[in-house]
């Protein structure tokens, strides 16, 4: 009893039980909000906003009440609080210098490509593919095609010139 209360605080989960958890937390998803769990619309919406106050963009009327009463604002901060609280748990939580400028830039230019990818792509990886999967829809096998195809070359060209 305490090994297994030990692996639920502390890991390491299998990844099925993982999958299981996930799929269970979109079918509730879906029921509350009446629509499938999405990340990135929301991101989008605070990004407008913000570049709004900012003196960037016009206003295109996003209010700060508007964000705060979006189901969405609160999916992603309990994704990016429970996702906090998973590193703190295993005990992986530590700040490390850059040491590679290289690696930093990289990973800045890779995040900001998948993140405007996933906005055009209607959807990221829960988005696209796992609810366009769940729905038995052709486009979320096209975007795991798609996934697959670009893991395999980002490896290489890490691989070729990062290490």
């Amino acid at each position: 009893m305490k090994k297994t209360l030990q692996t639920i605080i502390h890991g390491p989960w299998a990844y099925w039980i993982g999958a299981i958890i996930l799929g269970l937390l979109n079918i509730l998803v879906l029921i509350v909000r009446g629509q499938p769990w999405g990340v990135t619309l929301n991101i989008e919406l605070w990004t407008e906003w913000i570049a709004t106050n900012l003196g960037i963009l016009s206003n295109r009327g996003i209010t700060l009440t508007d964000l705060m009463a979006a189901s969405g604002t609160y999916l992603n901060f309990g994704l990016l609080i429970g996702a906090f609280w998973a590193t703190l748990a295993a005990s992986q939580f530590r700040f490390r210098p850059i040491r590679d400028k290289k690696f930093f830039f990289s990973a800045l230019i890779g995040g900001l490509l998948m993140g405007y990818g996933a906005r055009i792509a209607y959807g990221c990886n829960v988005g696209a593919l796992l609810n366009g999967i769940a729905s038995s829809s052709l486009t979320g096998w096209i975007f795991a095609a798609a996934v697959f195809a670009g893991t395999w070359i980002g490896s290489k060209l890490l691989l070729k010139y990062l290490m």
